[in-house]
């Protein structure tokens, strides 16, 4: 009599076996979600002053308040997630590739977090904000 059993597992590219994918059931991720990533992600991007009218603060305050999502609306559609971002920038910078910065970082940032597929990311310059220089020949007085 024969006991040996024989299992024939497909080779991966790593030379492991693979195995069929568990499918342990659905998830689901809150479009609110989604939208709190790409506004975190925004505010981390050199240039962004703000989230449409709202200024920039300690994320640590933002996520308190729940207010970093505001600016951003989300879309999702089957895997398929498009993005619509209002921001603030510092007039020192160059607005275009800041807002290119944006779109790179947030669609990497929700694609590698979600596994969803981001298929837009729009963004709106809708403010642009600057710094006073100090007058320093006021200070030494």
């Amino acid at each position: 009599m024969n006991d040996e059993i024989n299992i024939n597992l497909e080779s991966s590219p790593e030379g492991q076996p693979s195995r069929p994918p568990e499918v342990l059931g659905e998830i689901n991720i809150a479009p609110d979600i989604i939208a709190t990533l790409a506004g975190i992600t925004t505010m981390k991007v050199p240039g962004i002053t703000g989230m449409a009218g709202i200024p920039a603060a300690s994320l640590s305050t933002i996520m308190g308040k729940r207010e970093v999502n505001k600016g951003v609306k989300v879309d999702i559609k089957e895997k398929t997630v498009s993005l619509e971002i209002s921001i603030a920038v510092d007039i020192d910078t160059t607005l275009i590739e800041v807002a290119k910065n944006v779109q790179r970082e947030v669609k990497n940032v929700i694609e590698t977090k979600t596994g969803m597929t981001v298929s837009r990311v729009d963004v709106n310059i809708r403010e642009v904000s600057y710094k006073e220089k100090e007058d320093v020949s006021a200070q030494k007085e």
